[in-house]
C-alpha cells in the first residue's frame, strides 16, 4: 500500500512541476507606513495568454502598476521538451498607517484557467528597522545562473564602531560548488546601508561554478567579533573609547540560486567552459626527422570552470607517439585565470599529416548561444626514417640483406663463374661468438663490482627526497616543514626563508616556497583567518629535497 501511495505522490510531482504557478514577492517583505514598496506577481506558465491579476487590499492603497515582460526556458526532462514563460506584474503599493495590512483573493486569470495563491499578511513598520552596530553579509550579484557559469561570492563585515577582535567561526560549506579561493588586498571603503554610514571589510571570497541544476544553497559566514557599546551613559562612546566592550556572533543570510541547464543542442565541439574564453595554440616545429620530439601548447584564458578542463585532442596519427599531457592553472584576479596544456609527442616513423582547422566552443549566458572558436593546426611533415615497407636486416653467416637483389639457383651440376671455393673451416670460428661475448660481459661486471666496493661508502650521495606525507596529500603544514628543513637550519642557524633565498634552488622554485611560507604567515598573524592557498608542486618539492640531503652528507669542513 505504501508503494502505491509513494508512485501517486511521484507522478502527481512531476504533473505539478509542469503545472502553471503564481508567486508574490514583496520587497521589502516588511513595508515602512507611508513609504512605497512592490509586490512582484511571478507568473509561470506554457500559455500564450495575457494574464490578468486581480486582489484586493487591505490598509493598503495601489499606486501604480508595472510589466516586465516576458523570460522564456526550454527545459528537456524525462523525454519531454517544455517551453515555460515566466511573466513579471509589478504593483506599487503603500499603506497609510503602521499595524497589519493584507492581499487578499489572489487571482491571476489565463485565458479560461483561474490561477490562485493564498492571502498575504504584512507588518508595516512605523519606521525604518535600523541595522545593528556590526553586521555580516555575502554579496553576491547573480542569483539566476546556468550549470557551470561562475559566480563571485564576498562576504563583508559592516561596522559603524570599531572593531578590537574578529574570530571566524564558521567557514561556509558551499556543497555542490566547484570552489576557487581568492586571495585579494585587504582594503576598508565607507559605505551606506539604509542611510546610515558604514565601514565595510572583506573577510572571504570565493569564485563558485555550480555543478547541479536546481535551487543551491550559498551558506552563512559565522564569526565572532569584540566591539564598544554606544551605551548613552559612556561619555567616551562619542569618540570611540567606550569601556564597554560586547562580544557577539554573527552570521550572515544565507542566499538561494537558481541554477538552470545548457540549452540543447549541444555542439560536439564543445569544451564545457560557460563565459568568454580565448584559446591559442602554438607547434614548436612542424618540419621533424625520426625520433624528435613535437612539442605542441594550447592556452585557454577566460572566466570559466578551468579547473575541470581536460587537455582536448589536438593530433593523432600511428607515426606520433603521444606522451602525458601537462595542465597548470594560473589565477589572473578574481574573474579570470589561464590554463596551459603542454604536449609531446615523439615522432616514429616517416608521414606527413595535412593541416586542419580544429573548433573550440564555450557557452555564452549573455547571449544564450554557444560560440566557436577556431584554431589551426599546420601540416606535419616526418622525415629521415626508413621508407614503409622497408625492413633493413644485419648479414651474418649466410642471412642475405633485404636490400639485395635475388639471386636465381642455377641448375644442379652448373657453377657460376669467376667464383672461388668457400671451405666450412672459414666460418668454424663463429660458433664461439657467443662464448666470447658472455666472457666479456662477465669481465665488465666483475671490473664494475670492483670499483664500486673501492668507493667510500661516506662519499656517496643518494639524493633522495623524503618528502612528507601531508604535503603530497595537498595540506601544508609550517610545523612539519620546518622539521624536514631542520638539518639545513641546524647546520646554518638562519630562518626558513633565508634559507630558501641563499639555496641554489632555481628562482621559480625559491619564489614558489617563499610565497607558500608568506601566506603561512598571514594565515597565523592575520586577525582574519583564511585556509593557505596550497598547491603541491612535486618538482619544486624534489628539487628542495635533493638540497637538504645534499647538506646532510655534506663534510662539516666544507663551506655551507
Amino acid at each position: 500500500m505504501i508503494r502505491y501511495l509513494i508512485r501517486l505522490l511521484a507522478f502527481l510531482i512531476s504533473i505539478a512541476a509542469f503545472a502553471d504557478d503564481v508567486r508574490v514577492e514583496l520587497n521589502p517583505s516588511r513595508p515602512v507606513a507611508g513609504e512605497v514598496f512592490q509586490a512582484y506577481f511571478r507568473i509561470f506558465t506554457e500559455s500564450d495568454d495575457e494574464p490578468a491579476v486581480n486582489f484586493s487590499p487591505v490598509n493598503i492603497e495601489v499606486v501604480g502598476k508595472s510589466n516586465q515582460g516576458v523570460s522564456t526556458r526550454t527545459v528537456y526532462s524525462n523525454g519531454r521538451l517544455t517551453v515555460t514563460r515566466e511573466r513579471t506584474v509589478v504593483y506599487e503599493l503603500v499603506a497609510a498607517k503602521p499595524g497589519s495590512a493584507y492581499l487578499r483573493d489572489i487571482t491571476v486569470q489565463l485565458g479560461t484557467q483561474t490561477l490562485r495563491h493564498p492571502a498575504l499578511n504584512l507588518t508595516v513598520l512605523a519606521e525604518p528597522k535600523e541595522a545593528g552596530d556590526v553586521f555580516v553579509m555575502a554579496d553576491v550579484p547573480k542569483k539566476n545562473l546556468y550549470l557551470g557559469e561562475g559566480v563571485l561570492v564576498r562576504y563583508y563585515l559592516y561596522s559603524r564602531v570599531p572593531v578590537s577582535n574578529l574570530d571566524i567561526k564558521k567557514y561556509p560549506k558551499l556543497d555542490k560548488f566547484l570552489k576557487r579561493f581568492i586571495q585579494e588586498p585587504e582594503r576598508t571603503e565607507r559605505v551606506s546601508v539604509d542611510g546610515q554610514l558604514y565601514m565595510r571589510s572583506q573577510i572571504y571570497a570565493a569564485k563558485l561554478y555550480p555543478e547541479k541544476t536546481g535551487e543551491l544553497r550559498i551558506d552563512p559566514l559565522q564569526l565572532s567579533v569584540t566591539y564598544p557599546s554606544s551605551s548613552l551613559g559612556d561619555p567616551f562612546g562619542a569618540f570611540g573609547l567606550s569601556r564597554d566592550f560586547k562580544t557577539k556572533t554573527l552570521s550572515s543570510e544565507a542566499v538561494k540560486l537558481q541554477v538552470g541547464p545548457l540549452p540543447l543542442p549541444i555542439p560536439s565541439h564543445f569544451t564545457g567552459l560557460v563565459g568568454t574564453h580565448d584559446f591559442n595554440l602554438e607547434f614548436g616545429k612542424a618540419r621533424l626527422i625520426v625520433n624528435e620530439p613535437l612539442e605542441v601548447k594550447l592556452t585557454i584564458s577566460g572566466v570559466g570552470a578551468l579547473e575541470n578542463l581536460e587537455a582536448p585532442e589536438l593530433v593523432k596519427h600511428p607515426g606520433l607517439e603521444e606522451f602525458e599531457s601537462n595542465g597548470d592553472l594560473k589565477i589572473n584576479d578574481a574573474n579570470s585565470a589561464t590554463k596551459v596544456f603542454d604536449y609531446t609527442f615523439l615522432a616514429k616513423e616517416n608521414f606527413t599529416l595535412p593541416g586542419k582547422t580544429m573548433t573550440l566552443s564555450y557557452f555564452d549566458p549573455e547571449t544564450e548561444r554557444y560560440v566557436a572558436k577556431e584554431v589551426t593546426v599546420p601540416e606535419i611533415v616526418v622525415a629521415g626514417g626508413s621508407p614503409a615497407g622497408t625492413i633493413k636486416k644485419t648479414t651474418f653467416g649466410d642471412e642475405k640483406s633485404s636490400d639485395e637483389p635475388p639471386q636465381t639457383e642455377l641448375p644442379l651440376g652448373q657453377s657460376r663463374e669467376l667464383s672461388g671455393p668457400i671451405t666450412v673451416e672459414e666460418w668454424q670460428w663463429k660458433k664461439w661468438l657467443s662464448v666470447v661475448n658472455l666472457s666479456l660481459i662477465g669481465l665488465a661486471l666483475l671490473l664494475s663490482v670492483g670499483w664500486i666496493i673501492r668507493i667510500d661508502p661516506t662519499k656517496l650521495r643518494f639524493y633522495r627526497s623524503d618528502i612528507p606525507g601531508a604535503f603530497r596529500r595537498g595540506r601544508f603544514e609550517f610545523g612539519e616543514f620546518v622539521k624536514w628543513l631542520e638539518p639545513v637550519i641546524t647546520r646554518t642557524g638562519k630562518s626558513p626563508v633565508v634559507i630558501i633565498r641563499e639555496s641554489p634552488l632555481t628562482d621559480e622554485s625559491k619564489r614558489y616556497f617563499i610565497d607558500l611560507l608568506a601566506a603561512n604567515d598571514y594565515k597565523e598573524y592575520s586577525s582574519r583567518k583564511t585556509p593557505t592557498d596550497f598547491k603541491y608542486m612535486s618538482g619544486h618539492f624534489r628539487e628542495l629535497g635533493c638540497y637538504i640531503e645534499s647538506m646532510k652528507h655534506e663534510s662539516p669542513s666544507e663551506p655551507t
